[in-house]
């Protein structure tokens, strides 16, 4: 059976889309400049800005992509208590994400489905707005060597795109780069921005990395002598060296992840410096933060996951839909030292919901926060860059080659930002590995990195890991909660990679995908509240 696939999207896998691409068939022949193509890429390729707004006493949820990650992850648990915070339906709707479900877009009951192919069909589309872009820019006219600069950035930025939207769904879909795995199947590359009549397959892992790979070589040959357009909001040569690190890192490249990071810093090694700050301070994360290297889409997670937080009728009421994990908060080795314990989570004192609940002393989300003007946030929950990476990333890499005074070294220079009082690490062998990744699991926590290190991890020739994950799902009804479920996520479990999208599944059934095993649960009963006095209002 053939397939005909589209040039601004993938007719396998969006579905009838006949009208869209004669629509975006038209538009391509209007194009007359390379300005008319940078147009294009920004509104099409790059995400929209995301945001959870307020209209007519309704909250809406506008530009909602690539959020899943952070539920999977060990980072956040569900508070069991109350749903008057969960506004949204967060905890519904990821049901099946946040406890590994065969089918996660079956809601607890399996009376209900959710769409399981939104991240999917938004990155396909913008992939297929990249290969337009890329096939069509050399044939703009440059009447000069600032406009050639010009066609060159924008070009370069398109496969930079490319790239990073690749590198996010082999991650999801594809098994952790490996030896073993590289003949695997992940997901279907396209390139072509025509009309194609051919069978519609799946790449291998080791295919797509190698992808992934050419388009960071083209976008570093394309940037390195351009500038920014709009920083952060457009991508450049640092942004390009990061994401290189990044894709050497879960390769095992560690000589190329190390020298990759290492570029980044020699670009820009500037990081915030947490003791410089106050509580008062607001968002940590934000555009003109000195480590903001790039940042595409909005920050839904902040207030999708606490965003009921204040007085009501002179009574406090702090009710979160997940609250930060006991893994995650245990990363933090230095307890108060620490600074990002103030400013990443922080403390509170949750509960006052239902009337017969009391209050607990629970960790939460700070570095964006949710609960205080809904709408635009700054920065990206999903796709933000930060120096703070390449410091880690170039720390870990150096600590697998044995460098590890550079790694040390490395550490010592981020944690001087971090801690109030820092000294040089003396760990080493595997034990400064680990240290490196609870550093890293303290510094980028819910910035959509967690999940895939710990895929990563599996993998990992030197000083391998897994663990056990315990994640939570209750029911709610009008009086209050009804039972709660306890779901775990084994060691080394297969549900570290899914299936590909049902919706694609069910338009082409004999799609190579890989297996993700029926999950079970067992009843689990909540801790009582702890004894803990409200705050009272002034």
């Amino acid at each position: 059976m053939k397939k005909i696939l589209g040039i601004f999207c993938i007719t396998l896998l969006l579905g009838s889309c006949s009208s869209f691409l004669e629509e975006y068939s038209q538009d391509l022949s209007k194009v007359e400049s390379y300005t008319d193509l940078d147009e294009v890429l920004l509104g099409e390729a790059y995400l929209p800005v995301g945001r959870i707004w307020s209209a007519n006493s309704m909250l809406k949820v506008e530009n909602k992509y690539f959020q899943t990650a952070h539920y999977m992850s060990d980072e956040l648990t569900v508070f069991s208590w109350d749903d008057r915070g969960d506004i949204n339906g967060v905890q519904d709707e990821m049901f099946g994400w946040h406890t590994w479900q065969q089918d996660v877009g079956l809601n607890a009951e399996g009376s209900s489905r959710n769409a399981e192919d939104e991240d999917w069909n938004k990155a396909y589309h913008c992939i297929n707005i990249c290969n337009m872009v890329i096939d069509a820019i050399d044939e703009q006219h440059a009447a000069n060597e600032e406009q050639k600069l010009e066609k060159s950035r924008i070009k370069g930025e398109a496969h930079f795109l490319r790239a990073l939207y690749y590198f996010t769904l082999v991650n999801m879909y594809g098994k952790p780069y490996s030896p073993e795995n590289l003949s695997a199947p992940s997901i279907p590359i396209k390139l072509s921005p025509v009309v194609e009549d051919k069978e519609y397959t799946t790449n291998t892992v080791g295919e797509t990395y190698n992808q992934i790979l050419k388009d960071l070589d083209e976008a570093d040959t394309c940037l390195i002598n351009t500038t920014i357009k709009n920083r952060p909001y457009r991508a450049d040569i640092t942004a390009v060296y990061l994401l290189k690190s990044r894709t050497y890192l879960y390769m095992q490249n560690w000589k190329k992840a190390y020298e990759y990071a290492q570029k980044v810093l020699a670009k820009n090694d500037n990081l915030l410096d947490l003791n410089t700050l106050s509580s008062e301070s607001g968002d940590v994360l934000t555009k003109s933060s000195p480590e903001t290297i790039f940042s595409m889409g909005g920050h839904l997670l902040a207030s999708s996951i606490y965003q009921q937080r204040r007085f009501s009728y002179g009574k406090w009421v702090a009710c979160p839909v997940y609250t930060i994990s006991d893994d995650l908060v245990s990363a933090f080795r230095e307890g108060e030292n620490d600074l990002r314990m103030q400013y990443y989570i922080m403390k509170d004192i949750i509960g006052g919901g239902w009337d017969f609940t009391g209050y607990m002393n629970a960790w939460v989300f700070k570095k964006v926060a949710g609960w205080e003007n809904l709408g635009y946030k700054e920065v990206s929950d999903q796709f933000l860059f930060r120096t703070a990476e390449a410091y880690l990333n170039a720390a870990e890499a150096a600590a697998y080659m044995g460098e590890e005074g550079i790694a040390r070294t490395l550490l010592k220079a981020l944690r001087d930002k971090r801690l109030i009082n820092s000294t040089m690490p003396t760990e080493s062998g595997e034990s400064l590995v680990t240290l490196i990744r609870e550093e890293r699991q303290c510094e980028l926590c819910l910035e959509g990195h967690r999940w895939y290190d710990l895929r990563r991890y599996l993998v990992c020739e030197k000083y391998p890991y897994s663990k056990t994950i315990t994640h939570y799902y209750t029911s709610f009804d009008y009086n209050g909660p009804l039972y709660t479920k306890r779901y775990m996520l084994e060691t080394n479990d297969p549900a570290y990679t899914l299936a590909l999208p049902k919706e694609v599944l069910d338009f082409q059934n004999n799609l190579g995908t890989n297996h993700r095993p029926t999950r079970t649960s067992t009843d689990y009963t909540p801790e009582e509240p702890d004894d803990v006095t409200p705050p009272v209002q002034e």
